[in-house]
C-alpha cells in the first residue's frame, strides 16, 4: 500500500508534468495554490486524467470541482477518499 509521502510525491511528479512551463512548480509545496502557480482548466482536466490513471480511481462528476484540485494536498485529500 502506498503511504501519505509516497503519494505527496507522485501527486508532485503529475502536477509538474501536466504544468511543465509552470516555474513555481520546481519547488512546489503541498499547500501552493495550483492556479496561482499556472494550472489552467485544461491543465487540470490533464490532471484529473494522470490522477485516475496513476492512482486506478474513477473520479465522479460530483468531484470535478476545481476545490478538489486547488493543492496536491486537495487532491493527495480526494485520492484517499475514492480508494
Amino acid at each position: 500500500m502506498l503511504d501519505r509521502a509516497d503519494m505527496t510525491n507522485r501527486l508532485t511528479e503529475i502536477v509538474r508534468q501536466v504544468m511543465p512551463a509552470s516555474p513555481s512548480s520546481a519547488k512546489l509545496a503541498k499547500d501552493a495554490d495550483l492556479y496561482q502557480a499556472g494550472l489552467t482548466s485544461m491543465a487540470m482536466v490533464k490532471l484529473m486524467l494522470a490522477v485516475e490513471v496513476e492512482f486506478d480511481i474513477s473520479i465522479p462528476d460530483v468531484d470535478l470541482h476545481p476545490d478538489n484540485f486547488r493543492s496536491v494536498e486537495a487532491v493527495e485529500a480526494l485520492v484517499a477518499r475514492l480508494r
